[in-house]
């Protein structure tokens, strides 16, 4: 396909999710000329299932070669439109093993977006009552901070916040990225980046297909931010071969039970939960599907347990996540494996025994406990730092960084979205403090 149009900027930025939205938000703002790049559209029917259809791949219908249900969203923002909202700061092991020191941009963010736990009212009654259920049992359950606005948040909405909040209460990077684009940053949504153009080791730019033909644009500094799925296969198209290997996915399983009063439908999800089995690799959280995905999933867990779906409104739910063993690849035609490990499956037995302890202390009938199938929560760790890019974030394509959970070396078993804010905050000030860069002749 011929180039169509050309484009020259200093920056541009392939995507438009936590970590690319940050660096175009910082950068512009001091400046520099940004282009974004995002592959969906700027979607604005938030909140429901033929909305989310637009904007979740293939309709929440990726798989990997082994059956594992991968969910990610292609739209302005990313995976901000579909997370639950949890700021989980970074593992203390990102500065020990790594050198990567978040905690000033980390302490940023948090007073930047306020971010706090709920206020008891706006957690909900469902959400306290599993808190107690655990604390009684001898746990450490607490209330956990959220990207959200309590002011705005409605308890009502059954879990659709994970399809997209239709109320303004969760932040997503779109706010970043219309800050960004209001200090003079240009953003190219349905532009599907195809590969990085360089030359003599040095990036110059991307080419992009997009529904006029194909874009090229001609920078002195490229950031992929496309996602743990969407970033290693670029790099792959650019000649770096060794991304893609050593995924993780924090794989996560629903446990589910019906209790008297009402359920965990009723309030934002995960706001409440521990993190004391970290170190197990284990995190637990009050979360449930939204309706229609809970009949699915558990008519694929238990089909004989698909009438006690009528009483969704008296289920409770506990997200169990684990830290998963670096065992996956994505190949550049996109496919993908991502195989379950012992020690993954053993720490996922050991959190679903754990939450259906807390369930039936809860007030649930145990005969009504159903743990859902494993998916995969959030896809990292595809071009390592330290292995595809530095300690700066660079690849060994000089100007070719990297910013999203593909740059986590180790899985997080944690909510990531507060991390990548901070590495792209990072990687700006980095930026910003050796200078413009001018673009390498083609």
């Amino acid at each position: 396909m011929p180039v169509t149009r050309q484009l020259e900027t200093d920056v541009v930025v392939v995507g438009s999710g936590p970590g690319g939205a940050t660096v175009a938000r910082r950068l512009a703002a001091a400046g520099r000329r940004v282009v974004v790049l995002e592959k969906g559209r700027d979607d604005q029917w938030l909140g429901s299932y033929v909305g989310a259809l637009r904007y979740v791949d293939r309709g929440g219908l990726l798989f990997t070669e082994e059956g594992l249900n991968l969910v990610r969203a292609i739209t302005t923002g990313g995976c901000t439109i579909i997370y639950c909202g949890t700021a989980t700061e970074p593992p203390p092991w990102l500065k020990e093993r790594y050198g990567i020191d978040l905690e000033g941009h980390v302490r940023e963010t948090i007073d930047e977006l306020h971010l706090e736990p709920l206020p008891d009212e706006v957690c909900g009654a469902p959400a306290l009552r599993l808190l107690e259920a655990a604390n009684e049992l001898g746990y450490h359950w607490t209330k956990l901070r959220k990207f959200i606005d309590p002011a705005k948040c409605k308890l009502t909405c059954g879990g659709a916040c994970m399809l997209g909040c239709r109320h303004g209460a969760k932040w997503t990077a779109r706010d970043y990225l219309a800050d960004a684009v209001r200090q003079g940053a240009e953003l190219v949504t349905r532009a599907d980046v195809r590969r990085v153009l360089h030359s003599d080791g040095v990036a110059t730019g991307v080419s992009a297909a997009t529904p006029d033909g194909m874009l090229e644009v001609h920078a002195g500094t490229v950031i992929v931010a496309a996602g743990g799925l969407g970033t290693p296969i670029i790099l792959q198209r650019s000649g770096i071969d060794e991304a893609g290997v050593g995924m993780f996915v924090d794989p996560l399983v629903m446990v589910a039970g019906v209790g008297r009063e009402r359920g965990t439908w009723y309030g934002p999800p995960m706001s409440v939960g521990t993190y004391e089995m970290i170190d197990e690799g284990v995190l637990l959280s009050n979360l449930i599907d939204p309706w229609a995905m809970h009949v699915i999933m558990t008519g694929l867990a238990a089909p004989r347990r698909l009438p006690q779906t009528l009483r969704f409104r008296h289920a409770f739910g506990i997200m169990v996540k684990i830290g998963d063993e670096r065992r996956g690849v994505i190949s550049v035609d996109g496919r993908i494996s991502k195989p379950l490990s012992e020690r993954d499956r053993s720490r996922l037995n050991r959190g679903v025994a754990v939450a259906e302890e807390i369930l039936q202390r809860a007030g649930c009938d145990p005969r009504t406990l159903v743990v859902g199938p494993v998916r995969g929560a959030h896809p990292g760790g595809t071009a390592r730092i330290g292995e595809v890019v530095d300690h700066d974030l660079q690849t060994r394509i000089r100007n070719l960084y990297v910013c999203d959970a593909s740059a986590i070396p180790e899985a997080l078993d944690l909510p990531v979205v507060l991390t990548v804010i901070a590495l792209g905050k990072r990687l700006a000030d980095h930026l910003l403090a050796r200078g413009p860069r001018q673009r390498a002749a083609a």
